[in-house]
């Protein structure tokens, strides 16, 4: 059979177009559109997979890490924020209907990003960054940041201010070392709608309600308090009293010289500290010129008893009173001093009015003891 070599080729060339026009359908088909980027976008922020985003999202600055942890922020505050979502969503589908691909002024945008195969425009949405900077520390503060799950994310210069990264929200670790201790306080920030977002330390607050530095505290006014009866019961000598500042010492000096004018009126005298109740919710901690001070007050107890000379009786003197404490912090010593006292008469009840209070207990209070005849203190 003799075969037709026009019809050969022909049909050849038939072929060539059916195969070409299938080419050319499947690439159109394959190529990328503005609607598949938000798709992708919204998939992605409903389901919460961060991975399907690391493709299409392009930051406005490069510098800005784009791995699962800045995504899932971005998707966190999304899933969040209802209408912050629906704002960009909107704003995303208006672009596609106005074939607008351009940055607008929403935290993100559809834009054109290149040519894929060098042929078809490429979808991405570009993200406004954003930073993070850390105010509110002291003089002799030291602090380190650290951001949700972001690693290597440095500090901007000789600032607190760390970024850039992408919007999103964020779990804010700040560590704090100072004089009195290291702290350490978690907030979470949402780096949302402003270029740069600030995150305030409170030292004085992160030390206020640190458990150390309230018992550090409260062990210096309890051994205020001890040592009073100790002073009391020495002749007033200024050296018991272990930790005072030496300004309360030289202002307290005169007690003994006074002391010394009536001793001999004064046969024997007793004190015995029974303990205290501080109100913490008066517990106040400040810092000035890289010097920490602190203030708290609490209800005091003593048994105190005095007997004159040539009486055979003794006059009790036992009371209770409400002192206010000013105490410094003496960081070579590395502990607290009291630099200041006021004093008032209690009627014994002021305690029942405090919410947060810490009892001070004394187990077995020693009755301390001073006699004209033997001046030594005596148990």
């Amino acid at each position: 059979m003799k075969v037709n070599k026009k019809w050969i080729i022909a049909a050849s060339i038939a072929g060539a177009l059916v195969f070409g026009i299938v080419i050319v359908v499947t690439v159109m088909q394959l190529a990328p559109s503005p609607g598949d980027a938000v798709e992708q976008f919204a998939n992605a922020v409903d389901k919460k997979q961060p991975e399907e985003l690391k493709e299409i999202i392009k930051p406005d600055d490069q510098k800005a890490p784009v791995n699962d942890a800045s995504l899932t922020a971005l998707i966190n505050y999304l899933n969040e924020n209802n209408n912050s979502y629906k704002v960009i969503k909107d704003s995303l589908d208006e672009q596609v209907e106005d074939k607008d691909f351009s940055a607008t002024g929403q935290q993100i945008s559809l834009i054109e990003d290149g040519k894929k195969w060098g042929i078809f425009p490429d979808y991405k949405l570009q993200v406004q960054t954003a930073s993070i900077k850390v105010t509110g520390q002291n003089d002799g503060d030291a602090v380190d940041v650290s951001i949700g799950k972001l690693s290597g994310l440095k500090k901007q210069k000789d600032e607190d201010i760390y970024g850039p990264l992408l919007p999103g929200s964020y779990d804010v670790l700040m560590t704090v070392k100072n004089d009195l201790g290291t702290f350490m306080e978690e907030k979470k920030t949402e780096a949302w709608g402003n270029k740069q977002v600030t995150v305030v330390i409170d030292s004085h607050k992160l030390a206020r309600e640190d458990k150390d530095v309230q018992k550090e505290l409260l062990a210096a006014v309890d051994v205020f308090n001890k040592d009073m009866s100790v002073f009391q019961t020495s002749g007033f000598d200024i050296s018991t009293l272990t930790n005072v500042t030496d300004e309360v010492k030289e202002d307290t000096s005169f007690v003994q010289d006074d002391f010394e004018l009536i001793k001999d009126y004064v046969d024997e005298m007793h004190s015995q500290y029974l303990g205290a109740v501080v109100n913490l919710d008066d517990l106040n901690v400040d810092s000035f010129d890289k010097k920490w001070s602190a203030e708290v007050s609490a209800l005091v107890s003593y048994n105190s008893k005095l007997r004159y000379r040539e009486e055979k009786t003794f006059e009790d003197l036992s009371y209770q009173s409400v002192r206010e404490y000013s105490l410094q912090y003496d960081p070579k010593a590395k502990k607290w001093l009291i630099a200041d006292l006021m004093e008032r008469e209690a009627i014994g009840s002021e305690d029942e009015d405090w919410d947060n209070k810490k009892e001070l207990k004394v187990e077995n209070p020693p009755v301390l003891k001073w006699s004209r005849n033997d001046e030594s203190i005596n148990l």
